[in-house]
């Protein structure tokens, strides 16, 4: 069966196509874009963070979580509202509605065709708050999604920052490596030369250039450290990127912190207490709409229509008809429906509030051990730094001693040796250190990390602010 459009139709629906186009074209040009990065992109942290928010799909999920709340809680309201329904039927033969217990009532009859149509509304008018709760129950289970929403968003901005941290931290790694190949370059040709003229002897050129080839085994190994570095990156950030990125430098400079009870207090406050307490309100509303359902509920029906029987022998219609009424309805019983209903309403309920206790302890242990890494790495911060000054004037000692023959080439491998591992140490104790600021952060804060970025307690310090302060 062909369908002819009409004209005007027509037009309307290439106008709709037209207007729409642009805006479907420049949607998917920005998905492209963000579906990766080439290599070599700026990636700056405030970037990086853009993107996770807009793309990771651990938002989006906790996102259409809220919409689908937010549908729960109107489909609640519902009952707030009559229910209107419309039917319509027709029956043709001889069967019509003629009970077989009624006199004549297995006689056959002449065909004949009825048709019945109508409407009825039933409305709700008091159910003694079982509504109302209901309502309540899914408005709070609403502001519980909204509350995992800004976890889910607190936990992404975490992961990205930690992600972009370890990412400086081996781009250092790499920087290091890249030093101490030069280094050893240098050493192992000025012994070569020394050995060529005989002042040297290849017991040394060998012990060069095996650490040499250490050296260059280490930057391999840097680099590849890099490059899986960025993509556990691009997997924070939710997209598909290169394998190198042009990095902005972060300070690695050592804050001070406030008070561990202060930290644990603001703990209270994160988005994972608030959905939890939004939870437990929710199933505590759950529970009372539950137990509602022992009493009656009060509700108004009318309904109208038309029944027409089309009768051979009658040319005549029975016109219109109407109906109204109150109708009061209370369960009896129900199979034990309701009681159960009841006991896994109350069951829901301490669960709820076992898992608020849980995530309460839990971000109090939390905030706990970021603080003392906090404490601890910048301790470490400063031995690092102390030992690699000693280990470059270790070198130093250990070349002039090398060149005035006071000394072996052992000394001088073995001293570079100690710098690289001291330098590394250091840079690993710095990252290490902002890792932590940020955990301790997100533990104490949650939706305010970020604000906070990588620079959490970039303020000035509060007065009962505590620790180590930034090195002169």
């Amino acid at each position: 069966m062909s369908r002819i459009w009409p004209t005007t139709m027509l037009l309307t629906l290439a106008t709709t196509a037209l207007t729409l186009l642009p805006a479907l074209a420049a949607r998917a040009q920005d998905a492209e874009q963000l579906e990766s990065l080439p290599r070599g992109t700026v990636l700056g942290v405030q970037r990086a963070v853009d993107i996770a928010v807009k793309n990771h799909p651990m938002l989006l999920e906790g996102t259409a979580n809220l919409k689908a709340s937010e549908a729960r809680t109107e489909q609640a309201r519902s009952l707030y509202y009559p229910q209107v329904y419309a039917n319509a039927n027709t029956i043709a033969g001889a069967g019509v509605s003629n009970p077989r217990f009624m006199v004549g009532g297995g006689l056959l009859r002449e065909n004949q065709s009825t048709f019945t149509g109508g409407v009825i509304a039933n409305q709700r008018i008091y159910d003694f708050g079982y509504t109302s709760n209901l309502v309540e129950s899914n408005k709070l289970a609403e502001r519980a999604q909204g509350q995992d929403v800004n976890a889910r968003r607190a936990l992404v901005l975490l992961y990205v920052q930690r992600a972009y941290l370890n990412s400086l931290k081996r781009k250092r790694l790499v920087q290091i490596a890249e030093e101490t190949v030069r280094e050893r370059g240098l050493i192992a040709g000025q012994i070569e030369t020394l050995y060529r003229q005989q002042l040297k002897s290849k017991l040394d050129f060998d012990l060069a250039r095996v650490e040499l080839v250490n050296a260059q085994s280490l930057l391999v190994r840097s680099r590849n450290d890099l490059k899986a570095s960025f993509a556990d990156l691009n997997r924070t950030m939710g997209i598909t990127g290169g394998d190198d990125y042009v990095l902005e430098d972060i300070s690695v400079d050592v804050r001070p912190q406030k008070t561990l009870d202060t930290l644990v207090t603001e703990s209270l406050s994160h988005p994972e207490v608030k959905r939890a307490k939004e939870q437990t309100a929710s199933a505590d509303a759950r529970l009372t709409a539950t137990k509602r359902q022992y009493l009656p509920t009060v509700s108004a029906i009318a309904s109208g229509g038309t029944f027409d029987p089309f009768d051979p022998r009658q040319n005549q219609q029975t016109g219109g008809w109407w109906m109204a009424g109150a109708m009061v309805s209370m369960p009896l019983f129900t199979g034990f429906l309701i009681e159960n209903q009841v006991v896994e309403a109350s069951a829901n309920r301490q669960a709820a509030s076992a898992a608020t206790t849980n995530i309460e302890q839990a971000l109090t242990q939390q905030v706990t051990n970021a603080y003392l890494d906090t404490l601890t790495f910048a301790q470490q911060i400063t031995l690092a730094e102390e030992q690699v000054k000693t280990a470059q004037e270790a070198l130093q000692l250990s070349k002039q001693r090398y060149k005035l023959g006071l000394g072996t080439v052992v000394e001088v491998t073995q001293s570079e040796v100690a710098l690289t591992a001291a330098q590394t140490r250091l840079a690993e104790t710095q990252y290490d250190y902002k890792i932590a600021e940020v955990t301790l952060a997100y533990t104490s804060q949650g939706d305010d990390t970020g604000r906070i970025l990588l620079l959490s307690r970039a303020s000035a310090p509060s007065p009962d602010a505590v620790g180590p302060h930034p090195a002169d």
